[in-house]
């Protein structure tokens, strides 16, 4: 084969993996157009139905409808749904962040000094008045957490990753169940562990790591409810190691179980993380 042979043999070469690689990017554009498409038809759907709900018990409230014992049932109501849409509203700050820096280098958040028992106590009160509308209990068991220390983290950030854990057992419990929070001090690892756990929708075991993947949710999930973004738990995920910490989902006996364990000291010194 003569050299300009072989010059146009290597140019028709370079072409077809140029015309392979427009492809796969054409592909790959329509995909995250799609995904892109979905999330904001998600989003929307989300942030739409608690407003609507809100709109509709003022509605009632204004134009006197309900007597008092059914206005003051309306009020919580009220609060409920005003506390999924802050909640949603973080998340959706969180992953825009995500998005835009893996290890949210830029968020300027001091470390405090965190007590873990008194901030789930707090979350579990947020949460409880959406809990009481199917009846669910949210009980956090003070008992272990008394040897518990306290913690050093960004406190919006870790509040974030239990109140995305606890949204998650509200969704998916039966209706009249329980969802228990235990802390627990792990001594060997100068570690504290949160367990949340509850009773509700089953999660295949090839599922379990899944659950933390950027968008995924299973087929359990979505069956359930339909217009989820499957952000919350990997959101949950990356604060976690950003933290230097560690989350894990199991099952047990029925019992669907997130365990966080998050380091005493590990980070105390540290003006913020990922600098």
């Amino acid at each position: 084969m003569s050299e300009a042979e072989s010059s146009i043999e290597e140019l028709k070469r370079r072409l077809y993996n140029l015309e392979h690689e427009n492809t796969e990017l054409k592909e790959k554009l329509q995909q995250v157009e799609r995904d892109r498409t979905e999330y904001l038809q998600n989003v929307s759907h989300q942030l739409v139905a608690p407003l609507n709900a809100i709109k509709w018990h003022i509605e009632n409230l204004t134009e006197a409808r309900i007597g008092v014992d059914r206005a003051r049932k309306v009020l919580r109501s009220v609060y409920s749904q005003a506390t999924l849409l802050v909640h949603l509203a973080k998340n959706f700050n969180l992953m825009s962040n995500l998005e835009a820096d893996h290890a949210l280098s830029k968020l300027k958040e001091p470390l405090q000094e965190i007590k873990l028992c008194q901030l789930l106590v707090n979350l579990a009160d947020d949460f409880q008045p959406l809990a009481w509308d199917r009846e669910i209990n949210i009980v956090v068991e003070k008992d272990g957490f008394e040897k518990c220390q306290t913690i050093y983290a960004m406190k919006p950030l870790i509040s974030q990753v239990f109140s995305n854990i606890i949204e998650n057992a509200v969704k998916y419990s039966h209706d009249g169940s329980k969802i228990i929070i235990k802390g627990e001090y792990l001594q060997s690892s100068d570690s504290v562990a949160v367990t949340v756990k509850n009773r509700g929708i089953s999660i295949d075991p090839s599922h379990l790591d899944r659950i933390f993947e950027r968008g995924f949710r299973s087929p359990e999930a979505k069956a359930k409810y339909p217009a989820g973004t499957g952000f919350g738990l990997y959101i949950a995920k990356r604060i976690t190691e950003i933290h230097e910490g560690n989350i894990v989902a199991k099952t047990c006996d029925g019992w669907t179980i997130f365990n966080v364990t998050l380091s005493v000291k590990g980070l105390k010194g540290k003006a913020r993380l990922r600098v």
